[in-house]
């Protein structure tokens, strides 16, 4: 054979393995282009048989590779819909369902399963056992509430203060709330000449907490001269909360203030908020408060006066009677007789009770409260004390009129 059919020969086997091993070989890059796809199917993303005949790739192409190469070797919706097992025609959202009647949980329902998210707390618990597979659609865009399923049960409290009680509701870390009230004990609410007890003398008292975690917190609360000018420093812990599992809320607190702005006649409190959801309609509280240096709140601030101990317990239940109106009433007794103050003639002799009614915002960060109550103070030694120790009438027709403003911030 001459030289130049050698050569021939040569060139013509050269083309010839080359060409055969760029039609056998496959493209992985090609099949990345199918994996990197978001409605690709998972467990077909590393399968060469997504392109080609032969499960381990090259050689000829099925209907898929053949349509992906005549579609300039990208991935078009006309591809997805003309394969549809080896696609999913919607992204796997998750279905998203706000809670009515609550800023900080949400229910989420994940592959058959739902869970509620409380962005307050930062917990995570599932609501319920494994249900049937539903189609997966996007979250809906809205801020629109929808009510919470039945089986969740907890009444979600947006406040720290029922009418003169407080609640066991959780506090973020990092959040404010600001506590204002306003009471008119020496008003008649059935004086309409008097805009039904508006009229009268008015004892306004400020405060505010701060969550340091989402378990301790801090507070400062200040109430005028008819009241002594009681400047009250507080600290609490959260210990419980039904948003956790547990059976009940609870929240433990230690208070300490002085009269004169923080100058004489100390008393020291030590309380416990308990809280049971009847229904995500209701809650129940118990407030058992024990104060030891205890004072009635008309004493001079100039004299002398020994402490007592008082031991009281409050009584109360939170009503929602619309996804942002709820119902409030509370009884708070003083157990012990000589926290009553008999001996000074002008003593507690009934409970201190109180009605309100609240109306929060649709963001759940402000409350208004109208309130009737027959007593005047609001810190933690006094709320049990009545009108009484004015020489008024502390039974039901000494109710007055009142409100509560609060407010929540940064959480």
């Amino acid at each position: 054979m001459k030289r130049t059919d050698w050569l021939k020969l040569s060139l013509v086997t050269t083309l010839t393995l080359i060409g055969g091993h760029g039609m056998a070989r496959a493209f992985p890059d090609y099949l990345k282009s199918y994996a990197n796809d978001p409605l690709s199917r998972p467990e077909l993303r590393a399968k060469c048989a997504v392109c080609h005949i032969n499960p381990q790739g090259g050689g000829a192409r099925n209907s898929f590779g053949s349509a992906f190469k005549a579609a300039g070797l990208r991935i078009t919706p006309e591809l997805r819909a003309s394969f549809p097992d080896l696609f999913s025609l919607s992204p796997q959202s998750p279905q998203v369902k706000f809670i009515d009647g609550s800023d900080a949980e949400a229910v989420v329902t994940i592959d058959g399963r739902q869970y509620v998210i409380n962005t307050r707390t930062r917990t995570v618990r599932e609501l319920n056992e494994k249900i049937p597979n539903q189609t997966a659609v996007s979250a809906p865009q809205t801020n629109e509430p929808v009510s919470a399923p039945a089986s969740s049960g907890i009444y979600q409290s947006n406040e720290q203060r029922l009418v003169n009680l407080p609640t066991a509701a959780p506090i973020a870390a990092g959040s404010l709330w600001t506590d204002f009230t306003h009471r008119f004990p020496f008003g008649k609410p059935t004086n309409a000449s008097g805009l039904f007890g508006l009229d009268a003398q008015a004892l306004p008292s400020l405060g505010a907490i701060y969550g340091l975690t989402d378990v301790f917190h801090i507070g400062i609360y200040r109430s005028p001269g008819d009241l002594g000018r009681p400047i009250q420093l507080l600290a609490g812990a959260r210990l419980l909360g039904e948003e956790r599992g547990h059976p009940i809320s609870a929240t433990a607190r230690f208070g300490i203030e002085g009269r004169d702005n923080f100058q004489r006649h100390f008393a020291r409190s030590v309380e416990v908020a308990i809280a049971r959801s009847l229904t995500r309609h209701a809650q129940l509280y118990v407030v058992p408060t024990i104060t030891f240096g205890d004072r009635p709140f008309n004493a001079d601030l100039t004299a002398e006066i020994d402490g007592r101990t008082s031991v009281a317990l409050g009584l109360g239940g939170a009503f929602r009677v619309r996804p942002s109106l709820n119902l409030l009433a509370e009884a708070n007794y003083r157990l012990n007789q000589n926290s009553r103050y008999y001996d000074l003639g002008a003593g507690i002799r009934r409970p201190v009770v109180g009605f309100g009614i609240q109306k929060e915002s649709a963001s759940r960060r402000h409350a208004f409260t109208l309130t009737f109550t027959n007593g005047p103070g609001t810190t933690m030694s006094q709320r049990s004390q009545t009108r009484g120790l004015y020489f008024a009438d502390d039974g039901l027709r000494g109710l007055t009129i009142g409100f509560n403003l609060s407010r929540r911030f940064f959480k």
